[in-house]
């Protein structure tokens, strides 16, 4: 072999390294650019996971109560009747004239979950005392009843004041897969 084609064969094997380098740097480069974007979505989902957790643990407490105090078991019906009974009675008690007796609702046939609400209605007439105490009487989460809503409006005379309320009392059906009743 003459001088002349050692170096064409020294060229062809330096091109050929040079190719082999820069395919294999490309190759490597876009490996890099793949494990960069995996690591990414990684720690996206590492921070969306810590934060689940954080917001667990704010509501660790809140799940606690819920499963020390679960809703009664009933059928619609009777837990309205019963609240509309309570709500009378606390009424009575604390001395609050009642302008329209409590009226249970219609069961909302939207509602689904685990639990179910029952509605009573009533207008009332009392002085701030009373109606204050009635009021804290019906609030009760311990029993799942709440005052959804409160309108206060004054009356004639300036003693007293007129209060319209929604009472709301939560429950668990029956049977899961029983439908709810309209009334």
């Amino acid at each position: 072999m003459n001088s002349r084609e050692k170096n064409l064969i020294l060229l062809l094997l330096g091109v050929a390294f040079l190719v082999i380098n820069i395919f294999l740097f490309t190759s490597f480069n876009a490996a890099m650019q793949k494990k960069r974007s995996q690591l990414d979505i990684g720690a996206k989902k590492l921070d969306l996971m810590e934060q689940d957790l954080a917001t667990w643990e704010s509501k660790a407490d809140e799940v606690e109560w819920l499963a020390n105090n679960q809703p009664v078991i009933g059928v619609h019906a009777n837990i309205g009747a019963e609240l509309a009974a309570f709500t009378e009675e606390a009424a009575k008690r604390h001395g609050v004239a009642l302008s329209k007796r409590p009226s249970p609702q219609r069961a909302d046939t939207e509602e689904a979950g685990a639990y179910r609400s029952a509605l009573v209605k009533v207008t009332a007439n009392a002085m701030d005392e009373q109606l204050y105490k009635w009021l804290t009487d019906l609030q009760d989460p311990a029993l799942s009843r709440s005052v959804t809503f409160v309108r206060i409006s004054p009356h004639d005379d300036p003693t007293r004041i007129d209060c319209e309320l929604e009472i709301t009392q939560w429950f668990r059906p029956e049977r899961e897969d029983e439908p709810i009743l309209v009334e």
